[in-house]
């Protein structure tokens, strides 16, 4: 089969649903990569490098009586909330759902909307395959 790419407009000549399946796989990629970007400037200080939260986060406190925060990789509770929410606890901290929250995530406004949106991909892409295909299932 014959693949031909116009460069400068994007275009796929004799393309079939395989070469487009690739298309939105690399893409997926790209935005899951920039996501992983974000997260390490914006998250892993206090939800680790690997996603993981702190071991104590379900009843630990730290030394300002602030609540630890989650893992991120699946384990914790994040799938549990749609991707709006999410979204939103991100952006503005989860006072915006609590405020009696005692805790230390007080939000990034600075990150556009289209980050946030490339944080909770990469985020979703550590899940395990069941959880994501669950998630998507519920919330997609």
């Amino acid at each position: 089969m014959l693949l031909v790419v116009g460069c400068a407009t994007g275009q796929v000549t004799g393309a079939s649903v395989d070469a487009v399946d690739i298309d939105a796989t690399v893409e997926a990629e790209e935005i899951i990569s920039a996501g992983k970007v974000l997260y390490l400037a914006n998250c892993a200080t206090c939800h680790g490098v690997n996603l993981q939260g702190n071991p104590d986060w379900r009843s630990g406190t730290d030394k300002d009586g602030q609540r630890l925060p989650p893992p991120l990789n699946g384990t914790g509770h994040t799938w549990h909330h749609s991707r709006e929410v999410l979204h939103q606890i991100l952006k503005y901290g989860l006072k915006i759902y609590d405020e009696k929250y005692e805790g230390k995530m007080i939000g990034n406004e600075n990150l556009t909307d289209k980050e946030i949106y490339s944080i909770l991909e990469y985020i979703e892409s550590v899940w395990p395959e069941e959880l994501r295909t669950n998630y998507t299932k519920t919330y997609k």
